[in-house]
């Protein structure tokens, strides 16, 4: 079992002791690690043997946490630490532990921490990437539980066919800690692909009612004003009105449910900037890539940042297609 403690920080800061930090936080509370270990005790994971605490963005650490995190070993796991910065070392007392397999970085933290000492272990030869395991987790997630069903119609925006379908709205209803989880991952990925522009203040954009919810949990991660709009026309949130809403000089990140081949968000871009506003970029859940990321040579703006991609490595294997009336290009 893996665990990213700053995304359970935020979710504790935000939703639960209602902080409104967002994903700003650097800190590890005891009560975020305390519910944790309260999740732990009340499951059941007997075929579990690791656990895995990734300390990815944690700067800071409460003197009294590792009395918890030994509770959590305990109650009969082995523990793993990831993305230990240097800063935590000593609440976390990691010189107590003598593993050979611990190789300190060159940042003088720890990329992987065992916190055992045994020799053999079947997690010695594990890839433990966040990135690997989060696809492979929501790849297993659209397969196994048929969010991906056949389509076989015309795209509503586009002159394309499109065999499958991805019900992201199902997915969002079914699979809501999943999903909050990728929106912090998504707002992560934000933070750092606009750091220069967070600070001031840009604008999320919802182009759909289905994308409302993804900018809303955004928008509170983020600690962001939000535009919304339906069908090219805006509807309600802090703006109703488009002619009300001052778009000169302010900018924007459009965000989406999916992205396939762009066109809803092109006309969203074409409406802030011919309104007099500045359009940073568009992200989304899912993207479908539709082009080799060697021949994707646009602009960087141009370009969606999502959480998870359809490429033509993984979609045969989600049984996802997009035709035009042409033969195939000759292979």
């Amino acid at each position: 079992m893996y665990f990213s403690l700053h995304a359970e920080e935020v979710i504790n800061s935000n939703y639960i002791k209602d902080n409104n930090d967002g994903i700003f936080v650097s800190s590890l509370q005891f009560e975020t690690v305390e519910r944790l270990y309260m999740f732990l005790e009340n499951s059941s994971f007997e075929e579990q043997k690791y656990i895995v605490l990734d300390f990815r963005h944690i700067r800071h650490i409460q003197a009294n946490i590792i009395a918890k995190i030994i509770d959590i070993r305990d109650l009969g796991y082995k523990l793993v630490f990831r993305n230990i910065a240097l800063e935590v070392h000593e609440p976390l007392s990691i010189n107590v532990i003598v593993n050979p397999k611990n190789l300190a970085n060159e940042m003088n933290g720890y990329d992987t921490f065992y916190y055992f000492t045994s020799d053999t272990e079947e997690i010695y030869s594990i890839n433990l990437d966040e990135k690997m395991l989060f696809n492979q987790e929501f790849e297993r997630i659209l397969k196994e539980k048929n969010y991906i069903v056949e389509y076989g119609k015309k795209h509503s925006s586009s002159f394309v066919y499109l065999h499958s379908f991805i019900d992201l709205k199902k997915l969002i209803s079914l699979e809501n800690p999943f999903i909050y989880f990728a929106l912090y991952k998504l707002a992560m990925k934000i933070r750092y692909k606009w750091k220069n522009e967070i600070n001031n203040n840009p604008i999320l954009v919802s182009q759909s009612l289905t994308s409302t919810f993804i900018v809303s949990v955004l928008s509170k991660l983020l600690k962001l004003d939000i535009l919304v709009f339906d069908k090219i026309g805006p509807i309600t949130k802090l703006y109703n009105k488009l002619e009300k809403h001052n778009f000169d000089k302010r900018k924007y990140i459009v965000v989406s449910d999916l992205v396939c081949l762009g066109t809803e968000v092109k006309i969203t871009k074409s409406l802030i900037e011919f309104s007099g506003g500045h359009y940073l970029g568009n992200v989304s859940l899912v993207k479908i890539e539709t082009l080799s990321r060697e021949d994707l040579k646009l602009e960087n703006k141009d370009r969606t940042l999502s959480i998870f991609s359809i490429t033509d490595e993984n979609n045969r294997e989600l049984n996802y297609y997009i035709y035009t009336n042409l033969n195939p290009k000759p292979i």
